[in-house]
């Protein structure tokens, strides 16, 4: 996702969220007032509840759609620049390399590399510097 699609969406469900709340509020502010005849607190509670919980409701699921898409998209380009250093490298990669490749942490490199040893069956070697380099049979 592009960074103005991303503000714009962080911008679309922040005023989602404050008009849900707002409306939402306005209706229990309405509930709890003694002094407001009753036909138009009706009106307004329902009102209220009516627009509040499906346009707070709304906006926070567009957040949670944006955030899975983006851990959907960063996961497949760590994935596909996995794929390709096993290329380059007949199958060696390790977590040092991998980390700055891909511009993450060296917890989180290792973590990936982790992860994707057990399904991919991979060995481990040790060279003769101490590092541990993860080696995958293409």
């Amino acid at each position: 996702m592009t960074t103005s699609k991303h503000i714009a969406g962080v911008g679309l469900s922040a005023f989602g969220l404050l008009l849900g709340f707002l409306c939402l509020g306005r209706a229990a502010e309405a509930a709890f007032d003694s002094h407001s005849e009753r036909l138009h607190k009706r009106e307004t509670v329902t009102a209220g509840l009516l627009l509040g919980i499906p346009c707070t409701a709304g906006a926070g699921l567009m957040l949670i759609d944006m955030e899975s898409r983006r851990r959907r998209k960063r996961s497949q380009r760590m994935q596909t620049l996995f794929y390709k250093v096993l290329k380059a490298n007949d199958g060696k990669i390790n977590p040092l390399q991998f980390a700055m490749l891909a511009e993450v942490s060296l917890a989180e490199a290792q973590k990936c590399l982790n992860d994707w040893a057990g399904p991919l069956n991979a060995d481990f070697e040790v060279d003769e510097a101490g590092v541990v380099e993860y080696c995958f049979y293409l």
